[in-house]
């Protein structure tokens, strides 16, 4: 992967952040003024580094080079923003993980090790601001947990790669037909960033709305700010899952809370639509205006999203995705259908293993990991909830999710 697209990802991102803090209106002029030279600062440090020329003189100096200069800029944002508790801290944790997957493991280190520095000086330069000497040192404690997690779930890929490696020495066994599929490695930094591209993609659209009306003069939308806001906390909640828990718990199992399901997907399908309205149609149709479900709503969030993903990404332009929600017995049901490609028998039954695309999906030319309908069921079971597929070759697939209604207890 090259390593001008993670400075132009990590540089987007910063410009981001600041131009959602300046569109809350809760920074003062002064504060405005320093963002405004720091957003400037960026896009010409960005445009400076990105040059052939500049990076052919750097030469083994230009990545490290590359990420310190990135990492002052977003620890400046930080310190005008309210220190260690900015609302653009998450950006510190997507940039450790840019890092890893494009640079590599010594890079993620080097970052990490220069972000805790620099957030023990921002916290010392920001400590009258009247935060708790605890969470100081906690957020300034995160990057390492994140880099631990990363290299943890690196550390278990490389071990069941040479596993294997050795077993495929050993003289080969006959394998009868009726053998289930072959074991997948798990990669947990393919995960990480499987969850967090949807919200990613989000983050960028309402960006651009934001950016288009303040343009034509005209005042911001306070959805779409409000949208901006909800993706960066999905990211962050996305990075705390996955930075802190082991693989096993993940899926967000044990933090049940109650929810209102049609709002999550009136929102959910709100920005679809805004994503996608000019290659097909998205419709949502809820029998109630509220079904409250128990289980965890980020959890739910990740799910729904990949449901969502994986209808809109294999069906073809002017075809239709459609969201049902409504309540069955004890079970809240939301059934997303849509008319693209499908699956045949054989995909259908191996639809939910790790890694796995079937014939119409790669054909499509669409990309994928495979990992969204396997994701989506582990997250459900964990959740108390459960997945049935129904799916047709060239006429479409329906996903249906089944939750507990609040105050049903887990099925």
């Amino acid at each position: 992967m090259s390593p001008a697209l993670r400075g132009l990802a990590s540089t987007g991102l910063l410009l981001l952040g600041i131009l959602l803090f300046l569109s809350l209106g809760g920074a003062a002029p002064p504060q405005a003024a320093r963002l405004s030279v720091l957003a400037a600062a960026a896009l010409t440090a960005r445009g400076v580094l990105a040059l052939p020329a500049t990076r052919r003189g750097l030469q083994l100096f230009a990545d490290p080079l590359d990420l310190a200069v990135g990492l002052g800029l977003t620890l400046g944002a930080l310190a005008c923003s309210g220190g260690v508790t900015s609302e653009l801290f998450p950006l510190l944790l997507v940039d450790l993980v840019l890092a890893r997957v494009f640079l590599g493991a010594a890079a993620s280190r080097f970052l990490t090790v220069g972000t805790v520095l620099g957030l023990a000086l921002v916290a010392g330069a920001t400590r009258g601001n009247g935060t708790p000497l605890l969470v100081a040192a906690a957020r300034c404690a995160w990057p390492v947990a994140v880099t631990a997690a990363l290299e943890l779930g690196a550390g278990v890929a490389s071990r069941d790669r040479d596993r294997d490696r050795d077993r495929d020495r050993e003289e080969p066994r006959p394998v009868p037909a009726s053998a289930p599929p072959a074991r997948v490695d798990r990669d947990g930094v393919q995960e990480i960033l499987h969850d967090v591209r949807s919200p990613l993609t989000a983050l960028r659209l309402y960006a651009e709305l934001v950016a288009d009306r303040v343009r034509k003069g005209q005042p911001v939308l306070p959805e779409h700010v409000q949208n901006l806001g909800s993706e960066i906390d999905l990211i962050q909640s996305l990075l705390e899952t996955h930075g802190t828990a082991p693989r096993a718990a993940r899926v967000q199992a044990g933090r049940s809370e109650r929810f209102d399901l049609v709002k999550l997907l009136g929102a959910l399908a709100n920005s679809y639509r805004l994503l996608h309205s000019d290659r097909l149609r998205i419709e949502f149709i809820a029998e109630s205006p509220e079904l409250q479900v128990s289980a965890d709503p980020v959890a739910v969030q990740r799910c729904l999203r990949n449901l969502f993903d994986n209808a809109i990404k294999y069906t073809p332009d002017g075809g239709q995705v459609r969201v049902r929600a409504g309540r069955s017995g004890g079970e809240a049901r939301v059934v997303i259908s849509d008319t693209g490609v499908g699956m045949s028998e054989m995909d259908r039954q191996r639809a939910f293993d790790f890694a796995y695309r079937g014939q119409a999906a790669r054909a499509s030319g669409a990309a994928g990991s495979g990992l969204g309908l396997a994701l989506s069921r582990e997250i459900l079971e964990a959740n108390g909830g459960r997945i049935v597929l129904s799916s047709e070759p060239g006429r479409g697939s329906e996903v249906t999710v089944l939750l507990p209604v609040a105050g049903q207890g887990r099925s």
